[in-house]
């Protein structure tokens, strides 16, 4: 069994469309949704996912750990929709800290998911995250997360998941599709909550109360359309080969 860990909704249901035997059910208050060899936890965002990828890889025992999802590009090179398979992942805590625990994705996931994605004809490339407890929406913030070690993706959950997986010693990897670029900022709406699910009526509502951001606010919808939909892409042609694999017995 594998498991998969993503923050929002939306990034789960990109989980699922290569199955359609999925049982849903819920684990510490975290939704989960069971499928043939796979289990896919919704964490929410933020720290939350240490809890979630802890709770979860003790009560499934999977072989491995994934954290998919959108992330905002620090690298000015990357641009919205391009798919990032990290071959680290740090946590911005560390970077006055003078403690360095970084968390390693496993080589032969690397490989093999750079494969898939050029496969499907899909921008990749392999890089590092920084993951972060706050949402980075500004380019002044984006760069000075690219300044501490060149990353070239911010997140809020990847280093969750792979230190809880580390602790196990269960193979990690980190995937991320780019939602925003470096140079774009993020307009706040409030659309989406802790729990990972979208309030669309927030959204609306904001959008109405602050018409002068709706160009931006739409711009920013495609970005991140486009995002998952070739996180979607990538993860149809990628998990259920590698779920075959694990079920093989073989690491």
């Amino acid at each position: 069994m594998i498991a998969v860990f993503a923050a929002m909704e939306i990034e789960v249901k990109a989980c699922l469309t290569w199955t359609s035997n999925i049982r849903q059910t819920e684990l510490q208050g975290f939704p989960v949704y069971e499928t043939e060899g796979a289990v896919i936890c919704q964490t929410g965002i933020g720290i939350r996912a240490r809890d979630a990828s802890e709770a979860t890889l003790a009560c499934y025992e999977p072989a491995v750990a994934l954290s998919v999802g959108v992330a905002g590009g620090l690298s000015p090179k990357l641009r919205a929709g391009e798919l990032v398979i990290c071959e680290r992942v740090d946590h911005e805590s560390h970077r006055h800290s003078g403690f360095d625990a970084i968390v390693l994705s496993h080589a032969g996931l690397v490989e093999a998911a750079v494969a898939a994605a050029l496969g499907m004809r899909l921008s990749v490339s392999t890089g590092s995250s920084i993951t972060v407890d706050e949402l980075a929406t500004g380019a002044d913030e984006k760069s000075a997360h690219h300044a501490w070690k060149g990353h070239d993706i911010v997140e809020m959950e990847s280093f969750w998941v792979g230190e809880a997986a580390a602790k196990r010693g269960l193979p990690f990897l980190a995937v991320r599709a780019i939602s925003d670029d470096a140079a774009e900022p993020l307009v706040m709406t409030g659309a989406m909550k802790p729990d990972g699910n979208f309030d669309q009526q927030a959204l609306l509502d904001y959008v109405h109360e602050h018409p002068e951001v709706a160009s931006h606010v739409a711009r920013q919808y495609e970005a991140g359309r486009l995002a998952l939909s070739n996180l979607t892409v990538f993860l149809a042609a990628f998990l259920a080969p590698l779920i075959q694999h694990f079920q093989s017995g073989v690491r």
